[in-house]
């Protein structure tokens, strides 16, 4: 049933809210997120994936990720192939991913499956399948969750390039990667929403992401915790002002989230974008803020007093320093209304250490990149509170408790 105003959803938010919190049959299955300090970090959750891995303590860190609709970690034996130049082809190095699935009673049965990431620059293949529970060590011994199928990975091929004759370097890679969107196209496989929906424990699409506010005092590397609520809105306690209805934009036959540009600002200055007609994906994978700011991005520094440095974002003091009211500011609107959802610069430093592994003292390298797309990437879930509505098309964008 379609419930289009806005304060119906919200209560209905509610009672679903108050429901679980008694403990009755609520619809709405909740998973816990963190986004941690470090230049190399998206939005996870730490998992263990049925008993064999929960025996032996082993969990998982795997990307809790908007932008796409696959769910897979990697099997026992897989093999992950690095330093070609080239898109798909293996190179000359190789790592066995140390997180993976132990097998224990479970039934695995044949799948066969590719999951493709950053335009073909990571491949993974899957040859197997399980149906296993989920459990949460930052939970336990709360709630798991049962009976989710698992695609596992045997092999993948990373394009990082590395030369002939030189020592094949440290591979950074996901372990694991839970897709919330909806499966469109060629998706095939596992998908945990489509799940739970498929066995009435939610009975809506929405699938929701928020971030428990951090101290006042909290430091630049604080380590941010929250929670992803699947048949849900977000609680109200997770947010400030009114949620807005933001249209899904995304062509027709994918199955992402993308949202029209909204305006942003720094203070009372506009910053100007290239390509006003852009669309921004709402990707909790994705690293960085993307802005399209390629051409010309002299106003955009001028505006945010943001500073070029080798060609990356960064404020001009220790990140520490960078002073806590200062803030981007998203004007997300639909037909009839508009809100303006803040994202401290604090939330942009990621721990990034620079070009050449080296920050200058008295410089902050920030988690935004400029080019020719936008993405709202994992640091600005930090200042929203979300919830994707399939069924209705729609986001919806609130400010998150800062």
């Amino acid at each position: 049933m379609k419930i289009p105003a806005v304060t119906s959803l919200l209560a209905l938010n509610d009672v679903q809210i108050a429901q679980a919190s008694e403990g009755q049959s609520s619809n709405v299955v909740s998973m816990p997120i963190h986004l941690l300090y470090g230049g190399l970090n998206k939005v996870t959750t730490s998992v263990m994936v049925g008993s064999g891995n929960e025996k032996i303590g082993q969990s998982i860190e795997v990307v809790v990720d908007y932008g796409s609709s696959g769910f897979w970690i990697f099997g026992p034996n897989a093999t992950v192939n690095y330093g070609s130049q080239y898109l798909g082809f293996p190179g000359a190095c190789n790592t066995t991913p140390q997180f993976y699935y132990h097998s224990d009673d479970s039934k695995v049965f044949n799948f066969s499956g590719s999951y493709a990431y950053g335009g073909n620059s990571k491949i993974l293949d899957a040859d197997k399948a399980v149906n296993d529970t989920l459990y949460f060590p930052s939970s336990l011994p709360g709630a798991s969750i049962p009976n989710i199928e698992v695609a596992l990975v045997s092999s993948g091929t990373v394009r990082q390039y590395v030369p002939d004759g030189d020592p094949c370097p440290e591979l950074s890679y996901d372990y694991g990667i839970m897709g919330l969107a909806t499966p469109a196209g060629f998706d095939s496989g596992p998908n945990i929403k489509t799940e739970l929906l498929n066995q009435g424990r939610i009975s809506s699409s929405i699938v929701s992401m928020y971030f428990d506010s951090a101290p006042a005092d909290s430091s630049i590397s604080y380590n941010y915790t929250g929670t992803v609520l699947f048949g849900s809105l977000p609680p109200s306690s997770s947010y400030t002002g009114t949620p807005i209805s933001v249209p899904i934009v995304t062509p027709a036959g994918q199955g992402e989230y993308y949202i029209s540009l909204p305006p942003i600002a720094h203070g009372n200055t506009s910053i100007p974008f290239d390509n006003p007609n852009v669309t921004c994906l709402v990707d909790s994978g994705s690293l960085q803020l993307s802005l399209p700011s390629y051409f010309d991005n002299t106003e955009f520094f001028q505006a945010t007093g943001f500073v070029n440095y080798e060609n990356e974002v960064a404020y001009p003091s220790n990140c520490e320093d960078i002073p806590r009211d200062l803030t981007l500011d998203f004007t997300f609107k639909n037909a009839t209304t508009s809100e303006i959802v803040k994202l401290p610069y604090r939330y942009l430093a990621r721990g990034s250490s620079g070009p050449g592994g080296v920050t200058p003292e008295g410089m902050c390298i920030l988690g935004i990149s400029l080019g020719g797309t936008c993405t709202l990437g994992a640091p600005w879930f930090l200042g929203s509170s979300v919830g994707v509505d399939d069924d209705e098309k729609v986001v919806w964008i609130a400010q998150a408790n800062l």
